[in-house]
């Protein structure tokens, strides 16, 4: 195809490099077919069947035989050199005209003269059209026909250096012999733009491309390892942003519906994951990121498209073998208290003794036994070690001297650090990929498998995943070509189904995790309902499980495995039924298999408190339970997804003279469908594999809110057991199936190289709008136009401007949301517990009038290169406007319901975007010095334009989220005044006057204190090379946006778990500051989750940092001759060391909102067969 689309062009060129360039560059070919006889035979018939010019003496050639033979298109002077071949002849060229001359002493050196050809291919062995082929030293040249090929005469020495070059591939110099012919694989230089753009529906020339688009090649993406495609891409493209658990490509376009940019996998949309995708079998990845880019895909197009190419076979003839190996070793997790933000045990051990000694000895309470005496008669709320062993001491069971020692046992303790020295473990990653590929002249065939293990970094957990893809074609004629690729995808997880396990930060700091005897220590956590250890029945009765927690026990008891099989079929028919004209049709079926098992054992602590919890007391005055006397609980979750996307195509390109046309339009099709099931085993074995789930009374079950002895009738087993892992486990799975189809026409025209138009036009329709006629099917466009400056007349003198292209766009793509439907919809949310029936309840009234989410951009961009290259970048600005965009809307209440989702918003994004890369230093030889620097920079402001927003107190403000001229992540928050002299929380009211009440102010008591998502994202990559080293160091930098993080509250009770260190700073009478007090000076005003959203707690999340640096090694191919490789590399990389510069000053990580994640080494090792 990129030969059709480029022979106009590349006609042009070679017809003005020829007539420009002195005769020798001129190439005559000749097809004679000559018998044996005379030279003076030979000529004539040359002559005759040509027009080439030949002068010589009659009489002398009639004279001297020759061996003829038949020549097709084949270079004079080949020709000439065979017949001339063991005489006493030779020629000479002037004008065009050659001259038949004899050899003298000066001239028997032209015995030297030759000519050099061959053909010049790219790495997929595809011709490389008007690449310059030039002799060192010389001004003797020519440049590559539309096969690729070329022919040098008229050459002297045996042996020449030649030069070859071509825009977007690396340079080849490289000697070869006379009379040779010879064969050059160019390489794509990933430092000049990209010739060819993969938009998925079409390849076409960067020249005739009008839309914004991003390219990086697999050699860039190889650069360093990442196990996600999307990390990969980080600093690689300008304007996609991952940051938290949001991608976006050019801001945020919507309020509800999903802001991920469109997967595209070998020229058809996926439903898979793209962190499923094998970074080792990618080829390139283009982001289309304007209309004129991706409005082709229509409806799902406002957030942006991810196009990638899987890999294929190159070499002809040969097979090559692949093997990559990458070894990922992170540092354990930062357990330290005060690096969390935690008191250490020390300091917490210190503070509970004042407030207890205040609370217990100095009047803090009238009865201050009376607390821990229910906690203690009931089982409810948790008992730190120091409050039950001030109790105890102000019960006189134990002496002040037993206290100071107990303190001062406990104040030595440190459980975060046992935790991490018994669960945790350095994760480790291994990585694993083969390829093999072949091909050959009508068929190439690809075979890639993949190993990923990974221990998770704690204990009893692992991840591993196998990933095997065959790829391949086969040209069943000159004119029909079948492309086929199936990938398979086998997942198993084990991890641990309790958070409260896998969270070292949930009793206080001073606990231990063993005893002195490595027994396990049982405790209570901060979990919101429990039974504390101390539970005078639960420790005495035998009729209750053991009460405490243990965190090493529970991660043996609560395993969650995961099962995942995600297969993939993709094919493709290619027709060509006649020159120009191309008919494909393309199909890709997916099919996911999803079973997630979570099993908690007998002695859990999860069952043990379901077994005391439904405790109840008998006739006879003993306590039975309603779970089972033996065995578990297991449940199973398993969904399968089918997906498929039909596509049929016809493209048409022609060149004529200075015109180039490129004409597409198809149709698609797609359905997805989601569905599953639910499983609930009660008394469940997993060694017998039975259970005894038919013996249970779900009936009673569910109609239990409170525990029936057990807390003092406070215990809500209904809301901590039953509707948790009962309902949910035994509701079912709602089968979700959506169906879409489409059709689209794209036209690309250009003129003389220069000028070029494009258009597309898209119709989609689907099934979640249809009630009205008017919505069903949504028209979405496109137009764009660009202009080559470099290929105008103005700019052929100025040398210094290799490609400099100014384009522009405006076009209409859509969005999806999915929560909505024409129809009145209801939700199945489990089974009635008597009739064991589903239970269905309604979700939302149908609306008629819903829409597609639209979104208008406009764009203007532009592309260059300079400085022979040196200098390469794009500039784009853009102008996003998004309508009908899916947001609540208040209704009268007499309809029935206050609101429902409506295409009532509007959005807006506004940004900048620039790429640039100069090459300080260009290596020409292994041991020349490199060095390159690459820059992104992207700006987005993001506004919301119009949403409905009713809210009247700043209390409803704050929770509402969304606000009309405001980003669509903007942060609300109470002005803050700071604490009174009465310890109490203040904020500002609108007049300037302070209040210690704020929930019921009016809005104008709210101000906005920023956006979470970032307004800037810049990188910079600076690589260097010398004699086969490598160094490239990515740095980072994410601004103009804010974070809540470190919110302070009040408490009255030490709180129960690790104390947070701000307490240390806490208000007192003598110190006065602005954290809360605690204890005697905690204030009274009974302040609650108004004090998280105080705008003094919003602080600044601009960050810069080093995301990576990576040192490798190609061996020389001296060494690799020797073990018989092609290439071989080792590399080590070192992955989030600590931060440069983060703008906020109290030391939190803007991505974790916490402690910086640790930092990780990577070993690799990568061999070609």
């Amino acid at each position: 195809m990129r030969k059709k689309q480029l022979r106009a062009f590349l006609s042009a060129c070679a017809v003005g490099l020829f007539l420009a360039g002195p005769a020798e560059m001129m190439a005559q070919t000749v097809t004679v077919r000559i018998g044996q006889g005379t030279l003076d035979q030979a000529f004539q018939q040359i002559m005759k069947t040509s027009n080439i010019q030949l002068v010589y003496n009659a009489d002398v050639a009639a004279r001297i035989r020759c061996r003829g033979g038949e020549f097709s298109q084949t270079d004079i002077a080949r020709v000439l050199d065979t017949l001339l071949a063991g005489t006493q002849l030779t020629y000479e060229v002037k004008d065009g005209i050659y001259t038949i001359v004899r050899r003298t002493r000066q001239s028997s050196q032209r015995a030297e003269v030759g000519t050099v050809s061959g053909i010049v291919v790219d790495e997929n062995r595809e011709p490389v059209i008007g690449a310059s082929v030039l002799v060192k030293g010389t001004t003797k040249g020519v440049i590559t026909d539309l096969d690729g090929r070329f022919a040098l005469r008229n050459v002297s020495g045996r042996e020449v250096v030649l030069i070859i070059r071509y825009i977007g591939k690396k340079d080849i110099e490289t000697r070869v012999k006379l009379n040779s012919e010879n064969e050059f694989v160019m390489k794509e230089d990933v430092n000049v733009m990209s010739e060819v753009v993969v938009t998925g529906y079409q390849d076409i020339s960067r020249e005739k491309v009008t839309g914004s688009v991003s390219t990086v090649s697999a050699e860039k993406l190889e650069d360093r390892y990442m196990p996600s495609l999307m990390d990969n891409l980080e600093g690689r493209v300008a304007g996609l942003t991952t940051y938290g658990d949001k991608t976006t490509i050019r801001g945020t376009s919507s309020l509800y519906a999903s802001t991920n940019p469109l997967l595209v996998v070998d020229g058809l949309p996926i439903e898979g994951s793209i962190d499923d995708l094998n970074p080792y079998d990618i080829e390139s990845v283009t982001v289309l990121k304007d209309a004129a880019a991706a409005a082709i895909y229509g409806a799902r197009a406002s957030n942006g498209i991810i196009v990638v190419k899987t890999k294929g076979a190159k070499e002809k003839g040969k097979i090559n073998i692949d093997f990559s190996a990458n070894l990922t070793v992170w540092e354990k997790k930062n357990m330290d208290y005060a690096a969390n933000f935690y008191m250490t045990p020390e300091q917490q051990a210190q503070t509970e003794r004042d407030f207890y000694d205040w609370y217990y000895f100095g009047g803090g309470a009238a009865d201050p036994a009376s607390t821990i005496e229910q906690a203690i008669s009931t089982g409810m709320g948790a008992v730190s070690p120091i409050n039950y062993a001030y109790y105890q001491r102000y019960k006189g069971i134990i002496t002040q001297e037993e206290l100071d020692a107990r303190m001062e046992q406990l104040s030595q303790n440190n459980f975060a650090k046992e935790y991490a020295d018994h669960a945790l473990r350095n994760q480790v990653l291994q990585q694993y990929n083969l390829a093999v590929r072949s091909n050959t002249e009508k068929s190439s065939s690809n075979l890639v498998i993949n190993y990923k293990y990974d221990n998770s970094g704690i204990i009893n957990a692992y991840d591993n995943q196998f990933n095997i893809t065959y790829k391949g074609s086969y040209d069943i004629a000159p004119w029909l070509k079948v492309r086929f690729t199936a990938n398979g995808i086998f997942n198993n997880k084990q991890a641990n189904a309790s958070e409260l396990a896998t969270n070292p930060f949930n009793v206080p700091s001073y606990t231990r995790l063993l005893n002195e005897d490595g027994s396990h220590n049982y405790y209570s956590t901060t979990a919101l309902y429990t039974l504390n250890e101390y539970y005078e029945e639960g420790v005495s009765n035998p009729s209750f499980r053991r009460l405490g927690f243990n965190h090493l026990e529970e991660l043996d008891y609560n395993l969650q495995k995961t099962r995942r099989q995600n297969m993939r079929y993709q094919g493709e028919l290619l027709f060509k039924p006649i020159e120009g004209l191309t008919v494909n049709a393309q199909f890709v079926y997916e099919s996911e298999r999803n079973t997630l098992s979570t099993y908690y054992e007998e002695d859990s602590y999860l069952m043990r408190m379901m077994y005391n919890g439904y405790l109840q007391p008998q006739s006879d005055g003993s306590l039975t339970s309603l779970i089972p006397e033996t065995g578990g609980m297991k449940t199973t979750t398993n969904t399968i997804g089918n997906y498929w996307t039909a596509r049929a195509q016809v493209n048409y390109t022609r060149d004529f003279g200075k015109h180039s046309v490129n004409v597409l339009a198809g149709l698609e099709f797609r359905e997805t469908k989601l569905s599953g099931t639910n499983g609930l085993m009660l008394g469940y074995d997993e060694q017998l594999q039975n259970d005894a789930t038919a013996t249970i009374d779900f009936s009673t079950l569910s109609q239990m809110t409170y525990a029936p002895y057990v807390g003092g009738g406070y215990f809500p087993v209904q809301q901590c057991f039953y509707d948790v892992y009962m309902a949910d486990a035994m509701a079912s799975v709602m089968e979700e199936r959506h169906r879409y189809a489409s059709g689209y026409a794209n036209l690309t025209y250009t003129y003389d190289n220069k000028y070029n138009v494009f258009a597309s036009f898209r119709k989609d329709y689907a099934d979640v709008y249809g009630l009205n006629t008017e919505f069903r099917g949504k028209p979405l466009w496109s137009v764009g136009a660009g202009w080559s400056l470099h290929n105008e007349a103005f700019m052929k003198d100025i040398e210094w401007v290799n490609f400099l292209k100014l384009r522009g766009s405006y076009g209409v793509t859509g969005n999806i949301y999915q929560g909505a439907t024409s129809y009145m919809t209801a939700v199945t949310s489990g089974n009635n517990s008597v009739t064991k029936l589903p239970v269905s309840v309604i979700e939302s009234p149908g609306n008629p009038e819903l829409k597609w989410e639209q979104t208008a951009t406009t764009n203007v961009g532009l592309d260059f290169s300079l400085l022979d290259n040196r200098l390469r970048g794009t500039f784009d600005w853009y102008h996003k406007e998004s309508k009908n965009v899916f947001s609540n809307h208040m209704l009268d209440p007499t309809t029935g319901y206050t609101s429902m989702f409506m295409n009532t918003a509007s959005v807006k994004n506004d940004g900048v975007e620039l790429s640039l890369s100069y090459e300080w230093f260009r290596p020409q030889k292994r041991r020349d010095f490199g060095w390159n620097t690459a820059l992104t920079f992207s700006h987005n402001k993001n506004t919301i334009t119009y949403v409905e927003n009713p809210s009247t107190t700043a209390n409803a403000l704050i929770n509402s989220q969304f606000l009309e001229g405001y980003p669509t992540s903007a942060l609300f928050s109470y002005r803050f005044a700071g604490i009174n002299d009465e310890g109490q929380h203040t904020w500002y009211l609108p007049d300037g006057t302070t209040t210690t009440s704020i929930l019921n102010a009016p809005v104008e008591a709210v101000v906005y204190s920023g956006q979470t998502d970032p307004k800037v994202v810049s990188s910079m990559e600076n690589t260097f090379s010398w004699n086969g080293l490598s160094l490239s160091v990515l740095m980072v930098y994410y601004g103009g946006h804010k974070m809540r993080a470190l919110e302070e509250q009040e408490t009255y009770h030490v709180p129960y778990g690790p104390v947070p260190s701000y307490f240390l700073n806490a208000w007192t009478p003598e110190h006065p500051t602005n954290t809360p007090g605690i204890g005697q000076w905690s204030s009274t005003s009974g302040i609650g989750s108004e004090a998280l959203y105080t705008d003094a707690y919003v602080r600044p999340a601009d960050f810069l940092k080093i995301r990576n640096i990576v040192l490798s090694y190609d061996l020389p191919e001296m060494w690799l001759e020797k073990i018989r490789l092609q290439r071989a590399s080792v590399s080590f990389q070192l992955n989030n060391p600590k931060w440069l510069w983060v703008k906020n000053k109290v030391g939190i990580d803007p991505e974790t909102l916490s402690l910086r994640d640790p930092s990780s080494f990577v070993f690799g090792l990568n061999i070609n067969i």
